[in-house]
């Protein structure tokens, strides 16, 4: 099974410059606890920033999250899959190793095309493929221990 047929297509993305605020409202809009921030005008991927990002690198140092933007808080060492990828490559090569409970998916040319979160996976993936289920309890159990060390 491909990235592709599990992902979320076309992810709204904010642009470095978009208010904090801004982006909490489109987490809320998409029910989503990440977005992708691109390069202005286009899908080029210069980072993607998450509600613990906000909370961590922000609120917690008492700095005032509605005088900042995207670019004060988004990480930007973003590790990306290409839509053809295989779904195991993504839990293994990407989730699991980083740390990270969701991917941005790009195409040959870089461009933001969708996300594959951890919701995606156990949604989307493990009823068509229950032969995963190991793979995906591992990785979910690396991700969560790294986070909760923080």
């Amino acid at each position: 099974m491909q990235v592709q047929e599990i992902m979320t297509p076309d992810p709204m993305c904010a642009e470095p410059s978009t208010p904090i605020r801004q982006i909490a409202q489109m987490m809320v809009d998409c029910d989503c606890g990440g977005i992708p921030i691109c390069q202005p005008g286009t899908r080029q991927l210069a980072g993607f920033i998450t509600d613990r990002d906000i909370v961590c690198r922000l609120l917690a140092k008492g700095i005032i999250a509605l005088e900042k933007t995207a670019q004060d808080a988004m990480t930007t060492d973003v590790h990306t899959i290409q839509a053809t990828a295989s779904v195991d490559q993504c839990i293994c090569d990407v989730m699991e190793k980083f740390k990270v409970r969701r991917v941005p998916v790009t195409d040959e040319q870089g461009n933001l095309i969708g996300i594959v979160s951890q919701a995606d996976l156990i949604t989307r993936a493990l009823p068509q493929q229950p032969e995963i289920r190991e793979e995906l309890d591992e990785a979910l159990e690396e991700i969560c221990e790294a986070k909760m060390a923080l």
